[in-house]
């Protein structure tokens, strides 16, 4: 974490977001299992590659460092303008607001509960959602296992319920930032998973020659052929991006309806469903531009 003052909360929360997103996903490495289940004794550092220990530090300092300049501007720095460690800031919350002596948990109270809509509070999240709850004895466990491996003394056995207590942090208005950050990095793991599919497709194409691709295309069948009786949900091929051929077998549309997923029978091509929400939110600003 960058030492001073001179580092504001939007950049503190940035980081803690992007960081916080590796450890959430770092969750899902081994298994298709929630990362939001209730298990949470399984030893993560069996589940990581090295290294998050750090990440995870990294994470819980920025975060801690925005809640307390929110919360009690000036407390988390010292009289030299430093910013504390993770560790100080954990004490500094402990000091500031005493734990539940239920949950051991110290609660910041959500700061918009008393300006939200009738809607919200009626359809959105339960009522206390959105407060803040640190867990301050977890945290400073966890800075105690993953300081093991970052100071050579082990593997850090950082488990589900450390980066749990983690994410929970982004629940302060100081962050919010796991959402888009998750977001972000899925959007660019399908647009380099679309490219390498691209690239796989043309090197097919090189290797079967336009004669083969030709003939392909000629007997190709639409698995996914629109029938009103039998497959009302079908489409109609499309033409590939790639190949160009009217083989891209659409196997559904993006939320705008205009741009389809699924994969080219003639060269593989595949595009997601992820790319053709991009690719359709793209086609329906045009259309919304057009109609101006």
């Amino acid at each position: 974490m960058q030492s001073g003052n001179d580092l504001p909360n939007d950049r503190r929360a940035e980081y803690f977001g992007r960081c916080a997103v590796m450890m959430l996903n770092a969750l899902r490495q081994e298994s298709d299992a929630d990362p939001f289940s209730e298990v949470t004794s399984v030893d993560l550092s069996a589940e990581t590659e090295p290294g998050h220990e750090g990440i995870y530090d990294q994470a819980l300092s920025n975060a801690l460092a925005a809640i307390v300049a929110a919360e009690w501007p000036g407390k988390e720095a010292n009289g030299e303008g430093r910013v504390h460690f993770a560790r100080r800031l954990l004490n500094v919350i402990a000091e500031e607001i005493r734990p539940d002596p239920a949950t051991g948990l110290c609660v910041i109270p959500d700061r918009d509960a008393g300006v939200r809509s009738r809607w919200e509070k009626e359809n959105g999240a339960p009522e206390g959602f959105w407060d803040t709850r640190i867990d301050v004895a977890l945290l400073t466990d966890a800075l105690n296992v993953s300081g093991l491996a970052r100071h050579g003394s082990g593997t850090g056995r950082l488990q589900h319920r450390h980066v749990h207590a983690l994410l929970a942090l982004d629940h302060h208005p100081a962050l919010r930032t796991l959402l888009a950050a998750q977001s972000n990095r899925d959007e660019e793991r399908a647009e380099g998973e679309d490219a390498r599919s691209a690239d796989q497709a043309r090197s097919l194409l090189e290797l079967i020659g336009d004669e083969e691709a030709k003939r392909r295309a000629k007997s190709a069948e639409n698995p996914n052929a629109y029938d009103p009786r039998y497959n009302p949900d079908g489409h109609d091929f499309e033409e590939c991006p790639v190949c160009g051929y009217e083989t891209f077998c659409v196997q559904g549309l993006d939320m705008w309806g205009r741009v389809g997923f699924g994969q080219c029978v003639v060269c593989s091509y595949r595009r997601s469903p992820r790319v053709a929400d991009q690719e359709g939110f793209g086609e329906h600003l045009t259309w919304l531009m057009g109609n101006d």
